[in-house]
């Protein structure tokens, strides 16, 4: 199996390399990156890696790297003397990770090339291995079970798309999936799944899903969202924000606005692209819409901030949440287009009514927990959108309610953090 897979890379290696080097300019690291990505760490990184049991986990990108800080917050407590590396494969990812003050280290994730997987287990020699939901890769399993190191797959999910994805090569699957000491999944569908995949039975354990512990309600003070309510936006306008939206969203958000406007509604939209690059296209559309907007990037403080402004396009990393908090009402973007959906825990632990449209592949089993609570409504198409964004508008006992309800599915399900590691220090020792 992996002749050709190690084969077919080395082919595309050269593109990736340069895919990555442009890829990282306007994040400025695209050197960094490649030299990480092509397994040279430098001296004065592994140097903070001295002085306990290191664990490396895996999070392919921000979603898995903001899954990663409570689990590495719980092994920390219950390793104390630990450190952590935490890799990832996207730029936002990793910029994510290294402003958190969870990782010891933060590096981009080696290429899968057997002399580079190689080269960074070497320099890293973690005690274990923690990959965040399922991001498998032969080279790096194959490397690791070599060293014998454990393997631990942590919130694993397999949806029924990527099962019957999965389900055509489950002879490959099984041979990696072998590789693990311990497989903690969210719930039993998956566990179920995994293991008609090849996963071994006694090693595989529904451990809950940890989106749920991660404090959604922590929200900085000080921050530029919360300067921006205290300067009476929320007090004579409708503020919604438009998180995580993707190309051919965006459109749909701005006419709804422009039709909220249009009915007299004082509509503040905030609209937040799920990769801040095409915060670009976001803005030719403003300037086509002849709407009133302003880059979140381009201010300091929110008297800077345009008096007939109606639309913020939030241009920057690590702020959604705290925007989220200034809203309304929230829509959850990846919906409303075939790409399965984004976090909707975010905002419904802040307590905000959530609004998302029919493709959630990727979140089935919280989708259903905010329907049935009636924390969230499904809109299927503009019209639908627009309808739920009048009627909350009018509603602020609904609004209430739907915040409410979004706080008690968070609250009654925690605990899946702890018990991961517990299971995790079992396999390891103390």
């Amino acid at each position: 199996m992996l002749l050709p897979y190690n084969l077919l890379l080395l082919l595309v290696s050269p593109l990736l390399l340069v895919y990555a080097f442009f890829k990282g300019l306007p994040h400025g690291n695209s050197m960094r990156s490649l030299a990480e990505r092509l397994g040279f760490l430098p001296r004065s990184a592994l140097e903070k890696l001295q002085g306990g049991k290191v664990f490396w986990v895996h999070a392919v990108s921000v979603g898995e790297v903001r899954v990663a800080q409570p689990l590495i917050r719980e092994l920390k407590r219950v390793h104390p003397s630990s450190r952590v590396v935490v890799s990832s494969m996207t730029f936002t990812g990793n910029q994510v990770a290294r402003e958190s003050n969870e990782a010891d280290l933060a590096i981009f994730v080696p290429f899968d090339l057997p002399g580079i997987v190689e080269r960074v287990l070497k320099q890293l020699q973690p005690d274990a291995i923690i990959i965040i939901e399922t991001e498998l890769w032969p080279n790096f399993i194959h490397s690791a079970k070599a060293r014998r190191i454990p393997l631990i797959l942590a919130n694993g999910r397999i949806s029924r798309k990527s099962f019957t994805r999965y389900f055509l090569v489950r002879k490959i699957m099984a041979g990696l999936l072998e590789s693990f000491s311990l497989i903690c999944m969210q719930d039993r569908e998956s566990v179920l799944r995994i293991r008609r995949m090849g996963a071994p039975a006694d090693r595989t354990h529904v451990s809950g899903n940890i989106k749920f512990d991660i404090p959604w309600t922590t929200v900085e003070q000080g921050t530029f969202a919360e300067a921006l309510g205290e300067s009476g936006l929320r007090s004579d306008r409708y503020v919604w924000v438009a998180g995580s939206t993707h190309k051919g969203e965006d459109e749909v958000m701005i006419a709804c606005h422009k039709a909220l406007r249009g009915q007299g509604l004082q509509s503040f939209l905030i609209l937040a692209p799920r990769h801040p690059p095409r915060a670009r296209a976001v803005s030719e559309l403003l300037d086509l819409s002849s709407l009133p907007f302003v880059m979140r990037s381009t201010l300091q403080s929110p008297e800077e901030m345009p008096g007939d402004c109606e639309v913020m396009v939030l241009d920057t990393v690590g702020e959604l949440r705290d925007f989220y908090s200034l809203a309304d009402v929230v829509f959850v973007g990846g919906s409303l287009v075939p790409q399965g959906g984004h976090n909707l825990l975010e905002p419904a632990a802040l307590g905000k009514p959530v609004l998302f449209g029919p493709h959630m592949l990727n979140s089935r089993e919280i989708e259903n927990l905010v329907l049935q609570d009636g924390a969230g409504c499904t809109v299927r198409n503009s019209d639908e959108l627009l309808e739920s964004l009048r009627r909350l508008h009018n509603d602020d006992a609904l609004r209430s309610r739907m915040g409410a309800a979004g706080r008690r599915i968070v609250g009654r399900n925690v605990g899946a953090t702890k018990l991961t590691v517990a299971k995790i220090t079992a396999l390891l020792g103390p």
